[in-house]
């Protein structure tokens, strides 16, 4: 008996230990829901571990874990009843997509109606238009348009650039108004929109269509959630501040390895992927006087722009301050030629201050910006819109966006 107890202690004491790290979510003050968000986070750290055994233990790697966790969630989602809208899985040009359209479209073929394309987020290596289904559900169903969500193809099997590249397809195709016809578009009243690295795609793909002749009709608007707009600084304050974070994936070189398809080693984060002369070409882009000064306590003024940095990694990393990587590292000249622009940003995430930043460059060279930030939520909360991880404030940032697009498209 003596001998059980210290390994009943040993047990007991290891159970606490695991659930009390389940349960702990830092920097969590004043944010809303934290029984639920405390289940997302618990349920995250899960796939992490289980990714990391995976691949230690020789099996799938971590990244095929944590992308396939999106097919386990979705089997705990209720059954839809669709009286309101019609759902088809598509290819257009090759790409496989997902539209939504209202139902009393079959009554009149002849009716064009806004349309939204949809590129989901996702970190380039995960996310499908499975994972987004809630988010590009409701967008239809709330604004009566017709949805298009874009199944691009994902890192590391279709590296950079060709996500960019299908989401592109699809663009230009129904950007025809000839092509719009047939899925009952009107070509010029089409949005493009999409989360995080979904985001990066539309703000890429705004810059492609209005520099260069690629079609007759562009984008009316650009709808971007917490975008991620440069690769240039990732010591701006929102990436050093201590924040409530959810997703509990990866290294930090590890989505530019997966995403470039080169060596991309962790000390990116703290910009060695930069030489001096980059640093100095660069900075006017990524300007931190726009960021409020609220968030600058600290961290007022850039920490490492005379620091040269590693010349491996700075050659690995070149791809990412190209603008088809960094939207937000072009002149005001060029930002002043695009569409109506809708920004949100949420107080608890990295990519916070570059929204921030372009929301505030896109204003300064006349683009119409409508910029609308929220406190006390974190990356990733719009798409938990139903089932057991259901979040208030997910609803509300939709409300938000369907009332811009209905006033402005």
């Amino acid at each position: 008996m003596a001998g059980k107890l210290p390994r009943l202690a040993i047990i007991l004491g290891s159970f606490v230990t695991l659930i009390a790290y389940l349960y702990h979510v830092p920097n969590s003050e004043g944010v809303p829901q934290m029984d639920r968000i405390r289940i997302i986070s618990a349920s995250m750290k899960i796939i992490n571990f289980v990714g990391l055994v995976s691949e230690t233990l020789g099996f799938a790697p971590a990244w095929y874990i944590q992308r396939n966790s999106g097919l386990v969630l979705k089997k705990l989602r209720k059954p839809e009843v669709n009286t309101n809208l019609e759902i088809k899985d598509i290819l257009i040009e090759d790409v496989p997509a997902r539209i939504y359209s209202p139902s009393n479209l079959n009554n009149d073929k002849t009716k064009l109606l806004p349309a939204i394309i949809y590129y989901h987020g996702g970190a380039f290596y995960m996310g499908s238009v499975d994972t987004h289904h809630p988010l590009t559900r409701r967008l239809a169903l709330k604004t009566g348009f017709i949805v298009i969500s874009v199944e691009y193809g994902l890192a590391p099997e279709h590296p950079f650039p060709a996500g960019i590249d299908d989401c592109m397809k699809v663009t230009k195709y129904l950007l025809d108004s000839n092509n719009a016809k047939k899925y009952n578009i009107d070509a010029k009243r089409i949005a493009i929109s999409g989360d995080s690295a979904g985001g990066n795609f539309a703000a890429i793909i705004a810059q492609e269509f209005v520099s260069k002749s690629i079609s007759k009709n562009i984008p009316r608007l650009q709808v971007l959630i917490y975008p991620v707009v440069q690769f240039f600084d990732f010591m701006i304050p929102s990436y050093l501040t201590p924040a409530l974070h959810i997703f509990h994936f990866g290294r930090a070189g590890q989505v530019f390895q997966l995403y470039l398809n080169k060596t991309i080693t962790d000390d990116i984060i703290i910009n060695n992927h930069t030489n001096l002369q980059q640093k100095k070409k660069y900075r006017q882009y990524v300007d931190w006087s726009l960021i409020p000064e609220k968030y600058r306590q600290i961290y007022k003024k850039p920490i490492t722009d005379e620091i040269d940095g590693n010349n491996e990694l700075i050659q690995n990393s070149e791809q990412l301050l190209d603008r088809k990587l960094s939207p937000l590292l072009v002149d005001n000249e060029e930002l002043a030629k695009l569409p109506s622009t809708y920004i949100l940003t949420v107080d608890h995430d990295r990519l916070r201050d570059e929204g921030f930043i372009y929301a505030e460059r896109l204003k300064a060279s006349g683009v119409k910006t409508v910029h609308h930030h929220f406190e006390h939520t974190f990356h990733g909360s719009l798409t938990f819109l139903e089932g057991i991880f259901e979040l208030d404030i997910a609803h509300v940032m939709l409300d938000d966006i369907v009332k811009y697009v209905k006033d402005n498209l």
